[in-house]
């Protein structure tokens, strides 16, 4: 499901369909987001909702996200977005 709403039809990082894919394999509920200044995808999994900010490869960060202002976690990969998703699991 997407929700498309500001930035609606935005290029979307290319990593990031990989990682919906791993983490609906593994149960996960996602959701994509766009818009500016809002997270790129909305995570539900065991009853808790995780956002990402998917950024591929060396992807700049935007000055928000460079100076630790960025509430959700920037995730690079694969592996990083299953640690934060499931590292939230049973808390």
């Amino acid at each position: 499901m997407t929700f498309l709403k500001g930035g609606a039809r935005k290029r979307r990082d290319k990593i990031e369909a990989e990682i919906i894919a791993h983490l609906r394999a593994r149960g996960a509920q996602t959701w994509q987001l766009s818009g500016r200044s809002i997270p790129d995808l909305l995570v539900w999994h065991h009853g808790h909702p995780i956002v990402l900010e998917i950024k591929s490869g060396k992807a700049p960060l935007s000055a928000v996200q460079a100076h630790d202002q960025n509430p959700w976690p920037i995730v690079r990969s694969v592996a990083e977005a299953l640690v934060e998703v499931f590292s939230h699991a049973g808390k």
